[in-house]
């Protein structure tokens, strides 16, 4: 009664400063529920097993500073960052906002974060290696074109060795015309520019959930038999008649992700990481019916608090029992892609 008493006390403030308390506690690990698994749950992830398949999102920890302790709140894994090779302050506040009817968050952070350097020597003592590194182009208008990939390629070198895997965030504008990494000429030149340097831990892309099919099928050309896996998706970029211009994430891009995660697997046998809406063990199952092979979430777990991992994952596990033992006994088996086991 008490969690819920805080959880809607913190709800009421400003959501920077929600997010901040929130690491404190989790830091402190107030109120931990603890490392949640059970044998139904267990998941390998590129050869590492997790004790369930529910990651938290990128943009939570951007600084490593809750890498260990949030592990102890029922999550299997997280990501950290994004990550910039110079960091920054990003853009001026206010630059979250809570879209409460549609249980929803409108960011424009503006990549607000330490540099790679420092975060690197973060790295260094985080105690497992339940995470995964996620690396943005710095965010100064100036980097662009070539600068752009020597921006991406010095925080990959700096950080490749770390954790399970290494995530590109493609989707950061490279050119003065605002084009991204997602334009298959410009993500050939940062792949070819990045595994020139030697390939660390196995590689990923993360993608926008609004691209449509004919270049979802351009962008994986390019980069299917180069990279070990997709991270689906990342927020949709919108203006919003209340706050102005930011990236969505929640429920209100739940189908977009969804679609996203089909549209990929219907590509790729490479493993997808499903993100965008998940708010519940029902989220992740869509998420496992339309492809993915492991979660991640970040405002479901904002709006529903502490213990938002530990339900999830319980309720997840219920559903696809159910389902499982319904499709055996109608004989109606189908092979699909595994969501336990991503070391294709």
């Amino acid at each position: 009664m008490i969690d819920k008493i805080v959880h809607s006390l913190l709800l009421r403030l400003p959501p920077e400063t929600a997010h901040n308390i929130g690491k404190w506690a989790i830091r402190n690990k107030i109120n931990a529920p603890e490392r949640y698994s059970t044998k139904e749950l267990k998941t390998t992830l590129f050869g590492v097993e997790l004790d369930n398949p529910l990651g938290i999102a990128a943009g939570f920890d951007k600084n490593v500073e809750v890498a260990d302790e949030i592990i102890d709140y029922g999550f299997g894994f997280i990501e950290l960052g994004s990550i910039t090779y110079l960091g920054g302050r990003g853009n001026s506040e206010p630059r979250l906002f809570r879209l409460r009817d549609e249980k929803s968050l409108l960011n424009r952070m503006g990549l607000n974060g330490d540099p790679a350097e420092i975060v690197f020597n973060r790295l260094k003592k985080v105690s497992h290696p339940y995470f995964g590194i996620n690396i943005a182009k710095t965010h100064n208008p100036e980097i662009i074109g070539d600068k752009a990939i020597e921006d991406m390629v010095s925080s990959y070198d700096l950080l490749k060795y770390f954790g399970i895997y290494t995530v590109l965030n493609i989707s950061c504008p490279n050119t003065k015309e605002g084009k991204t990494f997602e334009d298959p000429r410009s993500l050939d030149e940062l792949l070819s520019a990045v595994l020139s340097r030697g390939k660390g831990k196995p590689l990923l892309i993360k993608m926008s959930p609004t691209l449509e099919i004919n270049q979802l099928e351009a962008i994986i050309k390019v980069a299917d038999n180069r990279v070990d896996g997709y991270v689906c998706g990342n927020t949709r970029g919108i203006n919003h008649p209340k706050y102005g211009k930011g990236g969505l994430s929640g429920q209100s891009i739940r189908e977009l992700a969804l679609n996203l995660i089909y549209s990929t697997r219907q590509i790729t046998k490479k493993p997808i990481i499903g993100v965008g809406g998940i708010a519940s063990g029902k989220d992740m199952f869509a998420s496992y019916l339309h492809g993915a092979n492991v979660y991640q979430a970040y405002t479901g777990f904002i709006y529903q608090g502490l213990d938002f991992a530990q339900k999830a994952n319980v309720d997840f596990a219920r559903i696809k029992k159910a389902h499982d033992e319904m499709s055996f006994n109608k004989k109606d088996v189908q092979k699909k892609p595994s969501a336990y086991s991503v070391d294709d």
